[in-house]
């Protein structure tokens, strides 16, 4: 945010995007029967320079809202969390940059526990940070047992008696004798911790990483190449403490309860997207180098099934779906538990929604080498 001071000037645009309901039949082929007609309404952008605004983000990490709809945004460009009103007001700041008592270096996160307390997990020292939820001064930490190698890059929610995390070994190993290797099992482990700050034994489940090329080069050290279109996960805590999580190769989402005692599967069939020639050469690295390594690899031939998903308060599943090229809109699949599809929305390609709650969907609009936005829809029926 390079600019806080005065208020909002907020710009209300109206988008409508349709929301269709009840479906009983799953698969790429299935006909969708008569439906209710549901809009979802932009009501509220922030970050729109071109609009007169006067609060601009340089990166957005993440977007949660509490109960009363104040909206806090994390970026990771300096690592920075702002609180904004409903309205778009400026509230403060949560925490800040510096190695004192509620500051961070480096963090992830934020996410909101059930009394709207704000909790960051802070990097390199392995704390949760938890900040009061009425004016978000810093409350306390926790500081968190060691796990060995295994590093937590992930804060995915707050649960009952403690907090849902993603923890690897890290893509590159050193060995005793300071020699490096390639991870060739690069994966995240979701398990959680407890208030006490010690890691439970027991696993919620396991989920590939992000699909990378990692690579070491005498003369150029330990680096990456981004694959085209790669594969990646996702995950999200929905109602009763459940954890959903997937991989975007498939609409294939686990869910898991708190206790581990229900493991259930939602699955839903997709047309999968062939990527052009066009848009795969958009995607090379500029590096020559990177270039011959990444074509040594077998390329995808389509996109993943999906590009993220947002749990609503009923448990539902809203999964971005990839577009074809050059498209502008977006369907948003809405899946139940049953794995039924229960609607779908479209939206523009450049929003991911990042949560929905108490009738609103908020979200993140970014256009490729643009500024982000926070978008705000109200849900009508």
């Amino acid at each position: 945010m390079r600019d806080i001071k005065g208020f909002l000037i907020v710009r209300l645009s109206f988008f409508c995007v349709t929301l269709l309901a009840a479906c009983t039949d799953t698969g790429p082929a299935q006909e969708r029967g008569k439906t209710d007609l549901i809009t979802l309404e932009e009501i509220l952008r922030l970050g729109d320079e071109s609009a007169g605004d006067t609060i601009l983000f340089g990166s957005i990490s993440q977007i949660v809202v509490n109960g009363r709809g104040d909206i806090i945004v994390a970026e990771n460009n300096p690592f920075l969390i702002h609180s904004l009103g409903s309205d778009g007001s400026y509230l403060g700041s949560v925490g800040g940059q510096g190695q004192g008592p509620g500051e961070y270096l480096y963090f992830v996160g934020p996410v909101i526990g059930s009394a709207d307390s704000v909790y960051l997990w802070e990097l390199l020292t392995n704390r949760v940070l938890i900040y009061d939820p009425d004016d978000f001064s810093w409350v306390r930490s926790i500081e968190v047992g060691d796990d060995g190698e295994k590093q937590v890059s992930s804060l995915i929610g707050v649960i009952e008696n403690g907090f849902i995390v993603g923890k690897s070994l890290p893509p590159f190993l050193e060995s005793d004798n300071g020699l490096w290797s390639i991870n060739d099992d690069y994966h995240y482990e979701l398990t959680k911790v407890n208030s006490n700050g010690n890691f439970e034994a027991d696993l919620f489940g396991t989920v590939a990483a992000g699909e990378m090329i990692y690579n070491i080069q005498e003369n150029r050290g330990l680096n990456f190449i981004s694959v085209p279109f790669a594969r990646s996960p996702a995950w999200a805590v929905g109602p009763d403490d459940m954890l959903y999580y997937g991989w975007s190769d498939a609409i294939e989402i686990t869910l898991v309860s708190a206790d581990r005692s229900t493991r259930e599967v939602i699955s839903y069939g997709h047309d999968p997207v062939p990527i052009t020639e066009a848009e795969m050469e958009e995607e090379q690295p500029e590096d020559a180098l990177f270039r011959e390594i990444l074509a040594a690899h077998e390329p995808h031939e389509t996109k993943p099934a999906f590009q993220t998903f947002v749990v609503d308060e009923m448990g539902h599943v809203w999964i971005k779906l990839s577009t074809r090229e050059d498209a502008v809109q977006a369907e948003w699949l809405i899946l139940n538990r049953e794995s039924q599809a229960v609607g779908s929305a479209t939206l523009p390609v450049a929003v991911n929604l990042e949560m929905i709650r108490d009738g609103y969907a908020y979200g993140r609009y970014q256009e490729r080498g643009e500024a982000p936005m926070v978008v705000v829809y109200e849900i009508q029926e």
